[in-house]
């Protein structure tokens, strides 16, 4: 038997037993040439197979032990640091790979020694002991370079520049990567390039360099792939990951980083498995995913502790903190942020420690504890100054500002929030600026001056509005706006105080102007970017320009507001200065070509810009038939602008948003009653359908009885508020009659995306793409799509396995009408996941979203909850008719809770009959519900659906 062949039999060994009976089987073998043979297995598969490497320094530690030889021990000690390292424990294996270094050199063997010393130089690096890693490496490249040997000395090298990247400092660590690259090439490792260039990809996407960055990556992986590489793949796929999530592509970001987290598990690599989830919950934050992110911060904030690394323990700690803070639980958000503060402050990173400060300082502004709140935002000020943190220090001292505002210190507020001010706009830094202003405006309210209070706010949302413009994905519009609406409800406030219809007009506007932004922009354009024409070369360049710029501008903003474990204390004031000039080149780059576009009118103008709400040609689209009924609140008591063709009104006094909250509440406890099937309810209908209308009473005499009284349109448009986008505002009961037998009810998110799908071409209703997937909750969904296709001149029928996302995307820009019947789901937890079922997998937002239905003139989703949106700040819509309005459908037909499937197979016949006869859809919705409300009076059957958009 050869040594290799005895080698590869202890490594595949079930255990110490059959590891010594192999040994003595054959003692001649059992030698320090084996030793080494066993090491080379350990350093060949630690990186690629951690458990061959583990198994192989098992293997060594026995044959020393049986043997007792010194070069030997010095081998297995170093197969046990290996070992270690793969395990993540990192003080172990610096133990265990110095003893092997000593016991090398005591035997006069310094190149030997050395090469121990790349696994230390790791596993320091992992603790956040760099000094002592690049020492530790240069003096091991000392000796391989003395001794010709280019593999190890590229290796140190290549660790090295990864150890001055994880301490920010670029051009050094480049240095490194190029030198080690140098080698490898010479040497034609494409095991080593692999590994390399995924290391200069990463160097790459810091020093803003992104498409060079996606093309090493792309290399890297191709190489690592072909090469067998796991670990380094996995690397790669999160490195590609995270910057996906810089760039805003969140569905490949989760893609790259799951695959990632997949393949360290697989491995068991505990430490990497680790990061890698902790990246994966970065990317749930981004996305407001709190919940599913505090979960994964909570976990792997153990292991890190269990391992000793510090520094990713503290970043877990805090960004836990965060996400608890999201949710509201501010108590475990304040114990976390402690821990987190006292481990920056035990790594000797003081912007680290300052920036978990200044988040206690929100924290207690949060809770009402301002004089907490300033203390805490003081105590940040001086080593965020010393940094050049130029916005996390505004950010503390608009902090003491507000607080002493809230405290009623208005002296000392206006006087520190002035100065604040002053120096946010000489720093450049409009976000600060805007809260300054906010808070400014807040002040002179509270003095009676209402004409320095408006200016102010109006000050604020300038600057809000211009923030929005660069931001490169609508998740991050959508978010930016949660906090920001202060200033447009106090510009309402004022405008309704000064009375008279001029200054009330002005109030709706500005309730527009806060209300489904993103969804707006997007209808605008902003959602078919892909789309637009460029008319000659330098549109299309710049066309293509701007899109980087998104992608730029917003991995700077993560850049520059995510603290990673080392940044913080490593980073100077000139490179903070650098980001935040980078950023300004790119936003007035952006903005530039933006102007340049609108030379020649429309273009790429439509991609971002928003007109302002008019109000006369809103009234002109209305015309005589229809009321907008646009709900919004002040101080949780709700109001009505009613505008009709001729007349504009606000209705005050309606109920408040809490008492509307309590009794949808029991409206929908009571229509839950029949979720589950009405086949056991039924001989308790007349009662349960009693209670049904007693809470459709109520919330009638809350939110319509007043407004009804100021019109007599036959048709009602509802732009619902916050809650009321739960609210059948067709069911509600006079105390006579539901308000379907007496108007026609339809619904629109806002009055400016009202007016987006009234601008589409009215299109006929003769080509229908009918999609179908029955299951155990829908049955009757077959008979419903074999009962509807007749109906149409030209239909597509597509059931079970044919109805597939594919089918759908190849068919849907012929289509008059789409109509989708299958099993939906609501994401309440992430409702841009919120999803239908076809054939083969789930049709989600997204998916909706990238349909072209600018063709369409209707889309109906027959399922349960598919009219169901989450509504975030603004009322911004986000669910399945949030998709399908981007993809350019003017009108939505959607349910609002649970369906009958019986049901809902005859309501769609009748509503597809009237349509085809002539009628509206609202008409034909309207007829449909009449004749279901005969047939089954509860309105859990006949009022769960619910017209969006254009009437």
């Amino acid at each position: 038997m050869e040594r290799a062949e005895l080698a590869a039999q202890l490594v595949a060994a079930g255990g110490t037993a059959q590891i010594v009976s192999l040994l003595r089987e054959h003692p001649a073998l059992a030698d320090v040439t084996l030793a080494y043979t066993l090491k080379d297995i350990c350093l060949d598969a630690w990186s690629t197979e951690p458990a061959r490497a583990t198994a192989a320094a098992a293997a060594l530690r026995v044959l020393a032990d049986q043997t007792g030889d010194d070069e030997i021990r010095a081998l297995a000690e170093w197969g046990a640091g290996l070992s270690a390292l793969v395990g993540g424990q990192m003080e172990s294996a610096i133990a265990r790979l110095d003893d092997s270094a000593a016991r090398f050199l005591s035997l006069d063997k310094p190149h030997t020694a050395a090469a121990t010393q790349v696994g230390k130089l790791i596993a320091l690096a992992m603790l956040g002991r760099y000094d002592e890693a690049v020492e530790c490496g240069l003096r091991a490249r000392t000796v391989f370079v003395a001794h010709d040997d280019q593999m190890a000395a590229g290796k140190i090298e290549h660790n090295i520049g990864n150890i001055y990247a994880r301490r920010d400092r670029y051009e050094e660590s480049e240095k490194f990567q190029r030198a080690a690259r140098e080698r490898f090439v010479a040497l034609d490792d494409q095991t080593q390039l692999a590994k390399i260039d995924n290391c200069l990809a990463f160097i790459h996407s810091l020093q803003h360099k992104f498409r060079s960055a996606e093309q090493l990556y792309e290399q890297a992986l191709q190489r690592a792939e072909a090469t067998g590489l796991h670990v380094t793949q996995a690397e790669i796929e999160a490195s590609m990951g995270n910057l996906a999530l810089y760039q805003g592509r969140y569905d490949r970001a989760l893609d790259y980083l799951e695959r990632s987290r997949r393949k360290y598990a697989a491995l068991g690599m505990a430490h990497q498995s680790a990061i890698a989830e902790q990246e994966i919950a970065d990317a749930y934050l981004e996305l407001n995913l709190a919940p599913e992110a505090a979960a994964v911060y909570q976990r792997v904030t153990h292991t890190f502790a269990d391992l000793g690394m510090r520094a990713e323990q503290a970043r877990a700690l805090a960004h836990h903190g965060r996400a608890l803070i999201l949710l509201g639980e501010t108590g475990k958000a304040h114990a976390l942020l402690e821990q987190a503060r006292a481990l920056y402050a035990a790594e000797g990173n003081a912007v680290g420690e300052a920036s978990v400060r200044l988040t206690e300082a929100q924290l207690h502004q949060a809770e009402g504890n301002y004089a907490d709140a300033a203390r805490a935002a003081a105590e940040a000020e001086i080593p965020l100054a010393a940094a050049g943190t130029w916005r996390r220090l505004l950010l503390a001292r608009w902090l003491r500002g507000e607080a002493a505002r809230a405290l009623g210190h208005t002296a000392e507020a206006r006087a520190i929030l002035t100065s604040t001010l002053k120096d946010a706009a000489d720093q450049t830094q409009p976000q600060v600026a805007e809260r300054c202003h906010t808070s400014l405006g807040l002040v002179a309210a509270s003095e009676g001056d209402a004409a320095a209070a408006e200016s102010s706010f109006k000050r604020a949302v300038e600057l809000i509005e211009s923030l929005r413009a660069p931001l490169p994905a609508e998740e991050f519009r959508t978010a930016f706006f949660a906090d920001k609406l202060v200033p447009y409800n106090e510009l309402v406030r004022l405008c309704l105080a000064d009375g008279g219809e001029a200054r009330a007009v002005e109030a709706l506007c500005y309730v527009e102007r806060a209300r489904s932004r993103a969804l707006v922009e997007m209808l605008g354009g902003a959602g078919l970017e892909s789309q637009a024409q460029p008319r000659d070369p330098f549109e299309a360049q710049s066309l293509t320009r701007l899109e980087e710029l998104r992608e730029e501008l917003n991995w700077f903003y993560s850049r520059i507001n995510r603290t990673s474990p080392h940044e913080g204390a490593q980073r100077s004031a000139q490179e903070m200065r650098a980001l935040h000039e980078a950023v300004r080149e790119r936003e007035h780059a952006t903005l530039e070509m933006m102007r340049q576009l609108q030379h020649r009118g429309d273009g790429a103008l439509a991609l971002t810009r928003v007109e302002p709400l008019d109000i006369a040609q809103l009234q002109k689209d209305l015309g005589a038939e229809t009321a907008l009924v646009e709900y919004t609140s002040l101080d949780g008591e709700l109001l009505a602008f009613v505008v009709t063709g001729e007349t504009f009104e606000v209705v005050r006094g309606l109920g408040t948003e809490q008492e509307v909250e309590a009794t949808l509440g029991q409206l929908r406890f009571q229509i839950d009653a029949l979720r589950y099937g009405a086949g056991r309810m039924r001989k308790h209908l007349p009662h349960l359908t009693a209670r049904t209308r007693t809470h459709l009473h109520a919330l009638y005499q809350l939110l319509l009885r007043p407004v009804l009284a100021q019109t007599r349109a036959p048709r009602l448009l509802i732009v619902p508020h916050r809650a009321l986008h739960y609210v059948p505002f067709h069911a509600l009961d006079d105390g006579e009659s539901y308000v379907v037998e007496r108007r026609e009810v339809c619904y629109a998110p806002s009055a400016s995306v009202l007016r987006h799908c009234l601008a589409r071409p009215a299109r006929p209703h003769g080509r229908a793409l009918l999609l179908g997937v029955p299951d155990a909750q829908t049955p009757r969904v077959r008979d419903e799509i074999q009962t509807l296709a007749p109906l149409f001149p030209d239909a597509v029928a597509l059931l079970d396995e044919d109805a597939t996302l594919a089918a759908l995307r190849e068919r849907a820009h012929a289509a008059d009408v789409l109509h989708l019947a299958c099993h939906g789901q609501f994401r309440p937890d992430n409702p841009l996941f919120s999803s239908l079922r076809l054939s083969g997998g789930w049709l989600t937002v997204r998916d909706a979203a990238s349909l072209d239905l600018r063709h369409c003139g209707l889309v109906t989703l027959s399922a349960c909850e598919t009219g169901v949106s989450a509504v975030a700040p603004g009322d911004e819509i986000i669910g399945l008719a949030r998709g399908f309005f981007s993809a350019g459908a003017p009108t939505l037909l959607l349910s609002l809770w649970t369906v009958d499937d019986e049901a809902t197979a005859r309501l769609m016949s009748h509503f597809y009959t009237r349509l085809r006869a002539g009628d509206s859809p609202a008409a034909a919705l309207r007829a449909a519900q009449l004749r279901q409300l005969k047939e089954q009076p509860h309105p859990f059957f006949w009022s769960p659906f619910v017209l969006l958009g254009r009437w």
